[in-house]
């Protein structure tokens, strides 16, 4: 089965272990340590493989300049600030995202199963990657799953010009029995920030419609012309609206930086903010049945949105994350589509730090 995200001449596919590997090396050499460094590097291949592709390798580049600049420390530890049973905030000392959101989905998954409820905040962190990565990890423990997500000031409010928000993610997970678990994972702008960043750094030579604005705050499908600074809200004042809950829980409740308001040992603030705060909320559905028949009645309920009559000119009806789920069994076997220059700027980094590349 073809890759339905790789045209016939597109880019060469690279097997997903041997990218690990490099994207490990890279970040081995800039001081992150050898379990740290494997377990980044395999999260940004499962986004790769999902065809999440704007948090996938395209992320390296960001983090290579972060980790030089001093922005990220590759050796930090995520450690508990407050334990209340149910509920933990946890500080993520400014290093890497993935570490601080495996320890806190590990952590849901121990208190969910003790109290039914959990939920765990942790600020001070960086960058997450696809949230997916963790709500999906918690569902296959048999929990549903949320998780919230701010960061730095690049997006205006709505009917606004001036930045206080980002593109603010949020996703959720549901558990299903034979069916793969329900997986939903959105920006509240109508597209992430790196959707935009890949597009330029591919070449796209047009977006589409109601993706952003230039910098005067006007709509624009040029690549060149639209900022990663002016993104457009899915749904106008409805993803706004969805953006501010996440301001609320990810900065204002998990103690991290907010809006304009900066709650960070890290110097670099505003639309440069490195550090993040993130909430997950996990919930035991066999508080309230047997786990076995909520997930049975999981798999009817996504059965029958498949079966449904699909409308003229559509071809099937999908759930949230089954095309992640059928484009990773793809690139697992055929290999993980980098466009030319990302496989370059990839090749390069690692030939600056003396360590093996893709080629």
């Amino acid at each position: 089965m073809p890759d339905p995200l790789v045209e016939a001449d597109g880019p060469i596919p690279v097997d997903a272990g041997h990218l690990r590997k490099v994207l490990a090396g890279i970040l081995e050499a800039l001081g992150t340590g050898t379990a740290d460094a494997a377990t980044v590097a395999e999260l940004l291949v499962e986004a790769d493989l999902r065809g999440v592709d704007s948090h996938g390798t395209h992320l390296m580049g960001l983090y290579v300049s972060r980790l030089r600049a001093g922005h990220i420390n590759p050796t930090a530890r995520p450690r508990i600030l407050d334990d209340q049973g149910s509920t933990l905030l946890l500080d993520g000392g400014l290093g890497f995202g993935q570490i601080a959101g495996l320890e806190a989905a590990r952590l849901l998954i121990e208190r969910s199963a003790e109290h039914g409820v959990a939920v765990v905040a942790v600020r001070e962190s960086t960058h997450l990657g696809a949230l997916a990565a963790y709500t999906e990890r918690v569902a296959r423990a048999g929990r549903i799953c949320l998780c919230f997500q701010n960061g730095p000031t690049i997006v205006p409010p709505y009917g606004g010009i001036t930045q206080m928000f980002s593109t603010n993610p949020l996703s959720y997970a549901v558990p299903a029995g034979e069916e793969p678990p329900v997986v939903y994972d959105v920006a509240t702008t109508a597209v992430a920030g790196n959707k935009l960043l890949l597009a330029k750094k591919r070449g796209d030579t047009r977006i589409p419609d109601g993706w952003a604005n230039d910098v005067r705050g006007v709509p624009t499908t040029d690549p060149e012309a639209a900022s990663v600074h002016h993104l457009q809200w899915f749904g106008g004042h409805k993803g706004y609206g969805l953006a501010l809950l996440v301001e609320l829980l990810g900065g204002v409740l998990a103690g991290s930086s907010f809006g304009r308001t900066e709650h960070t040992a890290s110097p670099a603030h505003g639309r440069d903010r490195v550090a993040k705060g993130f909430v997950f909320i996990a919930v035991d559905p066999a508080r309230f049945m047997p786990l076995p028949e909520f997930t049975a009645r999981v798999d009817t309920l996504v059965r029958d949105l498949r079966s449904g009559e699909t409308a003229e000119g559509v071809d099937r009806i999908l759930v949230p994350g089954q095309l992640e789920h059928e484009r990773r069994r793809v690139r697992e076997e055929s290999g993980i589509p980098l466009p030319a220059a990302l496989r370059a700027e990839t090749n390069a980094h690692a030939a600056e730090l003396g360590v093996p590349g893709l080629d």
